[in-house]
């Protein structure tokens, strides 16, 4: 099809209707990642808090799809590293994800 083939065919469809500002609000706002505060996040980011005060490690398992990552993610952020002038910088979390082990899927570390 040429070109100009395609123009005609282009003008016997017609134009192709634009949506209207709210429904491209709401395709951009499905577009997006989300995250929804829950409880269990923030009782999972209390029990993060207390093994990182207590320096101790601890591991978050659960089934695929249920929000882990972004949790820990979400945890994370809430914690920059610390630069000091002519250190390295000290990062509070560290995630390690062994592969080929079925029943650990995240295991969260923290520096003392």
């Amino acid at each position: 099809m040429t070109n100009k083939q395609a123009q005609v065919v282009a003008q016997l469809l017609g134009n192709i209707p634009v949506n209207n500002k709210q429904l491209q609000a709401e395709i951009k706002r499905l577009q997006s990642k989300s995250f929804v505060p829950l409880s269990q996040v923030k009782n999972l980011h209390d029990w993060l808090e207390g093994k990182r005060q207590s320096k101790l490690s601890g591991r978050v398992v659960g089934e695929s799809r249920t929000g882990k990552t972004m949790a820990c993610d979400a945890y994370r952020l809430r914690h920059k590293p610390k630069q000091e002038h002519g250190l390295p910088p000290t990062v509070p979390v560290v995630y390690i994800q062994i592969p080929g082990c079925m029943w650990c899927k995240r295991f969260v570390q923290y520096d003392s």
